[in-house]
C-alpha cells in the first residue's frame, strides 16, 4: 500500500503571508484578507424561436477588489504610526492597489482604485474587522500590461505547442 510522501507532493502555488495597503510608498494599514473579483458582464444573446445562446459577449469588465482589515482603537493607530483609521485614509480617494506574493512581487495591480462600500463587523467576544470594496478602472499582471490586452488564451496555447481539434 503506498504512503504519503511530502517530499514528493512539491507543488507550485503560490502563497501570500502578508497584506499590506499602500498609498504611494506609505504604508496605511495591514489587511488581514484581500479579496479580487472581475465582473465581465457575460450574458447570451439569443435569436428568436431558440432557447439556446447564438453567442456569448462580455458586455463590460468591472474590477473590484475587498480589503478587510481589524478595527483599531486610537492607541493602535498611534502605536502603529498610521494617519488616522482605515475608512477616513481610503475614502474619497483614488489609487492603486498591489497584490503582493510571499516574495513581494506584484501579482495584479488595480489601478485608479475608489471606495465602493464600507462595512463593520462587529461579533460577539471577538475583533471588530471593517471591510472596505473598492472599484478599479484596469487591472495589470505582473509585466505591467492590463489584462485585457491581447488574447493569452490564444498565445498560451500556441506556445505550448497545442492545437485545436480539427473539423
Amino acid at each position: 500500500m503506498p504512503s504519503f510522501n511530502p517530499t514528493a507532493a512539491n507543488y507550485n502555488v503560490q502563497s501570500g503571508n502578508t497584506v499590506v495597503i499602500m498609498i504611494g510608498d506609505a504604508v496605511v494599514a495591514f489587511a488581514q484578507t484581500s479579496d479580487q473579483a472581475i465582473d465581465f458582464g457575460t450574458e447570451g444573446l439569443y435569436g428568436i424561436g431558440t432557447a439556446k445562446p447564438q453567442e456569448i459577449q462580455q458586455l463590460k469588465f468591472t474590477p473590484r477588489i475587498s480589503l478587510t482589515a481589524f478595527v483599531l482603537t486610537s492607541s493602535g493607530i498611534t502605536l502603529l504610526s498610521y494617519p488616522s483609521s482605515l475608512l477616513e485614509v481610503l475614502a474619497n480617494n483614488s489609487f492603486n492597489i498591489y497584490v503582493l506574493d510571499a516574495n513581494g512581487a506584484a501579482l495584479l495591480t488595480f489601478v485608479s482604485c475608489t471606495a465602493e462600500n464600507y462595512s463593520q463587523t462587529v461579533p460577539v467576544n471577538a475583533i471588530i474587522t471593517e471591510t472596505l470594496s473598492f472599484l478599479a478602472m484596469d487591472v495589470l499582471d505582473p509585466t505591467g500590461q492590463s489584462i485585457l490586452n491581447g488574447n493569452f488564451a490564444l498565445q498560451a496555447v500556441t506556445a505550448a505547442g497545442l492545437t485545436g481539434p480539427t473539423l
